[in-house]
């Protein structure tokens, strides 16, 4: 049995999953108005373990979205979880926040790129294909009238993101828009899949990912 504990803070949701062998046995999360991770992060490990009645000790490896996203809050979740797997001695696993974002967006033919707010009008993005195959790294880009052009060679798009209302205004006509934010639950198959391929990452130098 692998209980991995699931940690996502890469936007203002502050988000904590529990799963048993990729499937989630609960989820405790908040997407507030501001970044709230300092105060609510501890709280909701805690909810989580006391709701899916195990105990902490169960626990097999802890799972830290790595951004990009927030460089506070991602720092807050990659302590939490570096300290709480020294102290149990299980190992620390990672997963990039755009890649969690497109685990449950499932299309049967074209392209998915989700997107994650940077600042102001510059967003975090990469490009999937229908078989969640990350065709291009992870850059930041500046949402404007220039934005699709790059994307036009594709024929069908999916962008998925957190795009704040006052920029949606882009994506009207742009094939398709989804609103989605980055949420420990959508990790449960991914860490299940890189615990048992033992991908784990070195506790001492682990640091988010940063662009």
């Amino acid at each position: 049995m692998s209980l991995i504990l699931n940690l996502e803070t890469s936007t203002k949701n502050c988000s904590v999953c529990i799963a048993k062998n990729g499937t989630s046995l609960t989820c405790v999360e908040e997407n507030s108005e501001e970044y709230l991770h300092s105060e609510k992060l501890h709280t909701f490990i805690q909810y989580a373990i006391n709701i899916s009645g195990i105990h902490i000790k169960d626990l097999k490896s802890i799972c830290v979205s790595k951004g990009p996203g927030s460089y506070t809050s991602l720092r807050i979740a990659a302590s939490s979880a570096r300290g709480l797997c020294s102290s149990l001695d299980i190992p620390l696993l990672s997963i990039d926040s755009l890649t969690v974002m497109s685990s449950k967006i499932n299309i049967k033919k074209g392209f998915l790129i989700p997107m994650i707010h940077a600042k102001s009008d510059f967003f975090y993005i990469s490009l999937f294909n229908e078989l969640k195959e990350r065709l291009n790294p992870i850059k930041i880009k500046k949402l404007d009238d220039n934005f699709f052009e790059s994307f036009l060679r594709y024929n069908k798009v999916y962008f998925v993101g957190n795009i704040p209302i006052n920029n949606r205004k882009f994506f009207f006509g742009k094939n398709e828009f989804l609103y989605k934010i980055p949420s420990a639950m959508d990790m449960s198959y991914i860490s299940y899949k890189k615990f048992c391929e033992k991908k784990f990452n070195d506790i001492e130098k682990f640091i988010p990912f940063y662009l």
